[in-house]
């Protein structure tokens, strides 16, 4: 579930604790298929005696460079998350200077590690970050016209656009009252505008509040800190079928789109 907004939460909150150039003493795994294809011994080994140079995001990975040249590469998947506090779902323990431990706590064990010497074997198979100065007005519009797709799981091709997923594909057509089946190459150069606007802003405002955890399971999104992201109550589309559209007052509906359950208001959002 960890989309970009989560995942910069996490990436801030890791180098606002000071993770940033302390060195690794000792790693823990202990859920090996987390770190195919190495094992956890030598991927351990890859990292302990080096230092965290920089934490960075771009899409959904987290992208931590090391003194040693090499790159560890984590995707959060369905649960994942990094914790300061011990838990019964941790699946890895690093232990850093200053007698520092990260957790990372992952319930649907779905979460990876990869160790690579160059972070472009893994992001030169996305597209731009929705939130970088690549992801443009004009990139959209190319995307939209040039393809003949189903809006939303256009968003949602990680090839494409890199960070977007259900919640705010959902939020960004809902506040563009466009339908998630339209076909791309259906909109009109206004509509291409406001879409482009509103990936940016729902994407913004998601960060600004921590990211969206929608309920209170094992699975669902915790920070750092292990509290719930704050955006749930700015969320207008997703999970929230059967309740009052805030345009039209109809009630919301949930379709299935692309195997993913999709909100949307049948008025205002008309295929």
């Amino acid at each position: 579930m960890p989309e970009l907004p989560e995942v910069e939460t996490i990436a801030r909150q890791l180098r606002e604790r000071g993770v940033e150039g302390r060195e690794i003493l000792a790693v823990r795994i202990d859920w090996p298929r987390m770190v195919e294809p190495l094992t956890p011994a030598a991927f351990a080994q890859a990292i302990c005696g080096t230092k965290i140079k920089t934490i960075g995001r771009t899409g959904k990975w987290i992208h931590i460079e090391l003194s040693s040249g090499q790159h560890w590469m984590v995707h959060l998947r369905m649960a994942g998350s990094f914790s300061k506090r011990r838990s019964k779902f941790d699946r890895g323990e690093i232990l850093l200077t200053g007698g520092m431990k990260l957790y990372f706590r992952d319930t649907r064990k779905f979460g990876r590690w990869k160790l690579v010497d160059d972070p472009q074997e893994i992001l030169g198979k996305l597209g731009p970050d929705a939130l970088s100065t690549s992801f443009t007005a004009a990139y959209l519009e190319s995307l939209l016209t040039t393809r003949k797709r189903a809006i939303k799981p256009l968003l949602l091709d990680q090839a494409l656009i890199a960070g977007i997923g259900n919640i705010y594909a959902d939020e960004a057509l809902w506040k563009t009252a466009i339908h998630p089946q339209r076909c791309s190459s259906s909109l009109a150069p206004d509509e291409r505008k406001a879409l482009y606007r509103a990936i940016r802003h729902v994407l913004r405002i998601g960060v600004q509040n921590r990211g969206t955890s929608l309920g209170k399971g094992q699975t669902n999104y915790r920070d750092m800190n292990g509290e719930s992201g704050q955006h749930r109550q700015r969320v207008k589309a997703y999970g929230r079928r059967g309740l009052p559209c805030e345009r039209c007052k109809t009630p919301l509906i949930k379709i299935v789109v692309a195997q993913r359950g999709t909100t949307l208001c049948p008025t205002c959002q008309v295929r």
